[in-house]
């Protein structure tokens, strides 16, 4: 199929820009009524689900219970209760807060709220409880460990302080955050499944119809079903709309792996829900699939297996300094990141089909005893401010091959940061 560029003239691009525009700017009104309306009382009493919990302790030894909120308005922020509480996630809770001076940005960030009283509300009422699904996970598994990092990985439960330094020591964080890799996966195991039923019933009913097509509404469908489970992380929204697009553009001779195509992503998710601006996760995945369509841009001509080796080591190395200028902790261990990218191609599928059937727990010995491995901490000294020429050269290496290059050895040169 010959493809066109989706915007062929500057003037094209000028329009899809201010009306991008324009729906940011609506949407940030929206926000900022919703902010005017929530400031009016400095006191809320208010049901809210439980998106985090976990627990610290302060200078003086004393331990407090830390918890994300989000409220039925979908505002979200933090709060402590100093009494222990057993409150597991995604439960439905009772919160009577107060807040003060709070502005518009931290509204939008996220902020702290004061609590009074919190309290767990027993409620049976909802179409479809999360938490069964938790509980299907917890039943395979023996280690509390083990079923943390699953229930991260299938349903982007929040991560613990102890289990986070285990991923990251390995440097495969970005593996169990469901992003674009997890959409990938689950649409080609539904096409998989699903297309010899499929052609089973339009050889003998429809035949005209176009099989790609009509399973693509499918696989969205169940995409779609599976975002809302997951409460709509960050990466996983941007992949989803990426695919609902790349379909679209596709189905329209439209060039698909294109900067403009995930420009005008970026910018329409930004517009449509512009907290999202904040997010970390949302931005390291945006950078993932930058710095791959900047690769496949100068090399997709490459022998396929060549391409898939190289594109990972590229994409690894580029992110380091966007990484390591937020989370500076390096081990030579994630050097291995690369390989264990491979082997997690086919080690997430299986584990899905395991816990299907209810066998989840059958890797728990290799699992656990690949997160246990010791390995030397280091500080990898990004600072932020070099992000800035960094950024710089990799926005120009769409351009010119030799900023990508120079970006890719800026990027390589952060190992003598170490210290």
């Amino acid at each position: 199929m010959i493809t066109v560029p989706l915007f062929t003239r500057k003037k094209e691009i000028l329009i899809a820009f201010l009306v991008v525009l324009l729906l940011g700017c609506i949407s940030l009104f929206i926000e900022y009524q919703n902010y005017q309306s929530f400031i009016k009382e400095p006191l809320h009493v208010s049901k809210a689900i439980v998106l985090n919990h976990y627990q610290k302790t302060n200078e003086k030894g004393r331990t407090y219970d830390v918890f994300k909120l989000q409220l039925e308005s979908g505002v979200s922020f933090y709060t402590v209760s100093w009494k222990p509480k057993t409150i597991p996630l995604k439960s439905k809770v009772k919160v009577k807060f107060k807040i003060e001076n709070l502005s518009f940005l931290k509204y939008m960030q996220g902020f702290y709220a004061t609590s009074l009283s919190l309290y767990e509300v027993d409620e049976d009422d909802t179409f479809f409880d999360v938490r069964k699904l938790y509980r299907w996970i917890e039943k395979q598994h023996e280690n509390a460990k083990a079923t943390e990092f699953y229930t991260t990985l299938l349903f982007a439960t929040p991560i613990s302080k102890e289990l986070r330094e285990d991923v990251q020591k390995w440097g495969i964080t970005h593996l169990i955050a469901i992003s674009g890799y997890n959409v990938g996966v689950i649409s080609f195991l539904l096409f998989f499944f699903l297309k010899p039923i499929y052609q089973f019933f339009q050889d003998r009913y429809f035949p005209y119809r176009n099989a790609t097509a009509d399973l693509s509404v499918v696989v969205f469908i169940f995409l779609f079903a599976y975002m809302c489970i997951i409460d709509f992380v960050p990466s996983f929204l941007r992949a989803f709309v990426m695919s609902i697009l790349g379909f679209f553009f596709f189905s329209r001779g439209i060039k698909i792996l294109s900067f403009e195509t995930l420009a005008i992503t970026i910018l329409g998710i930004l517009a449509f829900h512009p907290p999202l601006f904040f997010s970390l996760s949302f931005w390291f995945s945006v950078a993932g699939v930058f710095y791959l369509f900047v690769f496949l841009h100068h090399f997709s001509h490459l022998n396929k297996w060549l391409l898939f080796i190289l594109l990972d080591i590229f994409v690894f190395i580029s992110m380091i300094p966007i990484v390591h200028a937020t989370f500076p902790v390096f081990t030579l261990l994630q050097l291995t990141s690369p390989l264990s990218s491979i082997v997690f191609i086919v080690f997430y599928p299986l584990s899905v089909f395991l816990h299907l059937i209810g066998q989840g727990g059958i890797l728990d010995t290799l699992l656990l005893g690949f997160l246990h491995v010791k390995a030397q901490s280091y500080t990898l000294a990004v600072e932020q401010w070099m992000l800035i020429p960094y950024i710089g050269l990799s926005l120009l290496g769409i351009r010119f091959k030799e900023a990508m290059f120079a970006s890719f050895g800026m990027a390589s040169l952060s190992f003598f940061l170490l210290f």
